[in-house]
């Protein structure tokens, strides 16, 4: 496991809340180990057990968001995140390791010929038990198939454990009662399609758009049959265009991911963790007829499938040497990734090793305000809830290299509850299309006294006591300034005591910066912001209280749309045109759903049904059709 989780436990500490008025400011110079011992005392022994109070109260002015302190005094009791969950060998959220998931390497993965002796033999592997993958082994498994399920992190779920939303435009069951469907109501799958194909450029394959419209909704009422309570209006269901809200975001799919693990259980299905595919296994008539993984990360085995091998383990949004071949904007725009579950590509380079065509090249989904921590020496994968994250995603003051102003989209459910989600994915793609692909953020020490009356929907919302299923989030970032203060220490989020410092440390040519702030706080001065597009008067606050904060930003990766070539049977596609025999993939491992050259300001979020219902749904047709497909006399 990762090297932070073999570590000695730690005593849990005590952090101050960064920005509360009877607090000093921490000195520049101090880590934060070295702030926190000189802040607040070590409180007790070494746990891993959380120290967060049941009802919090907070513990800040009214304006500030978010204390946890329930004795008002703005400190907080929390174990060192080596012990928590954030970084866990139970697989829960722990950091990338790259022994375990091997990344940065776009070779195709080749092949091996069929074993004398074969370890294990089912009718159906299914690679990944995330969204997709649990969805493809529950349904092959409830029509009759021997299913064996491997996952390469300790526990089911992946990415949509972690996931708040599922988009789905028209065809559920439930949105019935609200008369909702896109692009108009009664719901019609070819009209939906012809509107996500004006919305592609054409770009994409309308047979995969038209069968992702036509089986979105089915599908998720199958989910429903299986166990999962679906939410009208709320997360995970998008369902309301009108005065809607995702509130109590954050983590929802994991209940779905639970329901569906269960259900498959329950139809037989052989769930085996700490499982990483290795290679598919092809016989000499080129059909794949196995998987060899390593068990336990350790014994390599042979798995025999009579029927078909689907892959399921997502796309490669943490592994950069894919992203620089086949979604260079990504690649060069991105700057971070919020996928922790692998999203290695594994399965991808497994399809290329036999010959597979690549679908959806340079297409991607990202969220605004990805943190640049690999500037700083720091990891490309972070926690999307951690803080910074939020943080970033607010109106502040937002310019180029060059200092010119950048729009922001504004979050905020009004009339449209659609275009508050379009808003995270048009603004990346605004902070990456600048020169060098890089925007950048700035404010001043009052920053905290702002971010209530910015009022930002969505996952740009600071983690708060009262979030539903508070505790799926790791221990570490359930006080959003814990965050904050990580990036601090870093030195990602510069804090410099003067402007010409900041503008120094971030990289601006002298006197850029420092004319930029004078022309917003001219705007501020005067309440009307003079920008081609305009910030709301109460959202323009002068940058003149030291100390500075700045951060370079960009996108902030959440999906590949470049994969596998398949057809409308979720079938993987050669380069020469025909069917692999035996092989199958579900989204993200396959692409086409975006077309080609597509990124950022797709139809929700990057497809029809948002990332996880797209797994869901490809998950869902791939367990169908393998086993109507590939039965066995």
């Amino acid at each position: 496991m990762s090297s932070k989780s073999n570590q000695q436990p730690k005593q849990p500490q005590q952090l101050q809340h960064p920005q509360h008025p009877q607090q000093p400011q921490q000195p520049q110079h101090l880590s934060r180990r070295g702030f926190l011992a000189q802040a607040a005392a070590v409180a007790g022994a070494a746990t891993a057990a959380a120290l967060l109070p049941q009802q919090p109260a907070l513990a800040v002015e009214e304006g500030f968001a978010g204390d946890w302190a329930a004795d008002g005094s703005g400190t907080v009791e929390l174990p060192d995140s080596r012990q928590t969950n954030a970084t866990g060998n139970d697989g829960t959220y722990r950091e990338l390791n790259g022994e375990v998931f091997p990344a940065d390497d776009a070779t195709p993965i080749l092949p091996r010929p069929v074993p004398e002796k074969w370890d294990a033999t089912c009718d159906i592997i299914v690679v990944g038990a995330g969204g997709g993958g649990l969805n493809a082994a529950a349904r092959a498994a409830e029509l009759g198939a021997e299913v064996i399920c491997v996952e390469a992190m300790a526990m089911h779920g992946g990415n949509a454990q972690s996931a708040g939303m599922c988009g789905i435009l028209g065809g559920l069951s439930m949105q019935e009662s609200k008369r909702f469907a896109m692009p108009s109501y009664p719901f019609d799958p070819k009209a939906l399609t012809a509107w996500a194909m004006d919305e592609y450029h054409y770009a994409a394959d309308p047979n995969l758009i038209y069968l992702i419209a036509e089986q979105g909704g089915p599908s998720l009422d199958w989910m429903a049959s299986c166990g999962v309570e679906w939410r009208l209006g709320e997360v995970p269901v998008y369902v309301a265009p009108k005065n809607s809200t995702l509130d109590h975001h954050v983590l929802k799919m994991k209940d779905a991911t639970d329901a569906m693990h269960d259900y498959g259980v329950s139809k037989g299905v052989d769930f085996r963790f700490r499982c990483p595919a290795e290679a598919l296994v092809q016989d000499g008539s080129g059909r794949i007829v196995g998987l060899v993984v390593r068990e336990d990360y350790q014994n390599e085995i042979y798995i025999q499938a009579r029927q078909a091998v689907i892959l399921t383990a997502g796309g490669f949004c943490n592994n950069k040497a894919l992203l620089q071949r086949y979604i260079p904007t990504a690649a060069m725009g991105c700057a971070s990734s919020y996928l922790l579950g692998g999203e290695m590509g594994e399965c991808f380079r497994m399809g290329l090793g036999v010959g597979a065509d690549v679908s959806g090249f340079n297409s991607s989904a990202s969220f605004d305000g990805g943190v640049d921590w690999e500037a700083e020496g720091g990891t490309w994968a972070h926690f999307l809830y951690d803080g910074m994250t939020q943080l970033s995603r607010q109106p502040w003051l937002t310019i180029d290299r060059c200092g010119n102003r950048l729009r922001f989209m504004d979050s905020r459910v009004a009339e449209d509850g659609a275009n508050a989600i379009y808003a995270l994915g048009d603004l990346a793609t605004i902070q990456m299309a600048t020169p060098g692909h890089r925007s950048y953020i700035i404010f001043d020490a009052d920053y905290e006294q702002h971010l209530a009356g910015f009022a930002q929907e969505h996952c740009r919302k600071l983690l708060t006591p009262d979030l539903e299923q508070i505790d799926k989030v790791p221990e570490h970032y359930r006080d959003w300034h814990h965050g904050v203060q990580d990036a601090l220490d870093a030195d990602v989020l510069k804090r410099r005591d003067t402007l010409e410092e900041l503008e120094r440390d971030l990289g601006f040519e002298p006197g850029i910066l420092v004319a930029a702030v004078e022309h917003w706080n001219e705007n501020c001065a005067k309440g009307e912001d003079d920008f081609y597009y305009p910030l709301p008067p109460e959202w323009l606050h002068a940058i003149q209280k030291p100390p500075f904060y700045g951060c370079r930003i960009g996108g902030n990766l959440y999906g590949t749309k470049a994969g596998l070539l398949i057809n409308t049977q979720m079938q993987v596609v050669g380069t020469n045109g025909k069917v692999i025999p035996g092989l199958y993939a579900g989204w993200h491992t396959a692409g086409g759903a975006c077309g080609e050259n597509s990124y950022i300001g797709d139809p929700i979020l990057g497809s029809l049904m948002g990332d996880v219902g797209l797994a869901f749904c490809g998950g869902y047709l791939c367990g169908g059709f393998a086993v109507q497909n590939e039965k066995v006399d």
